[in-house]
């Protein structure tokens, strides 16, 4: 099955840094996300708001980034 996706750009071509601060077309994904006061965690939230706008076959890979920059958040607090 393919997927329709108004974005020409293959997900696996964009970066981290190219996910942030995209907005999601038409999609209904909550955009009230409160800020926690966490910068990592909000972080993640941020990325995270953005998903609806990568093809769902990279969705994992966007999962997997957003799951080890919390990761590492944790780790640096425990020094």
């Amino acid at each position: 099955m393919s997927e329709l996706n108004d974005h020409p750009e293959s997900a696996a071509e964009m970066s981290a840094s190219d996910l942030d601060g995209l907005e999601p077309r038409d999609a209904p994904w909550p955009d009230d996300t409160a800020a926690t006061g966490d910068d990592a965690v909000d972080a993640a939230l941020g990325r995270l708001a953005g998903i609806s706008v990568v093809p769902v076959a990279e969705h994992s890979r966007v999962y997997d980034e957003i799951h080890d920059a919390l990761l590492a958040a944790l780790d640096d607090e425990e020094r």
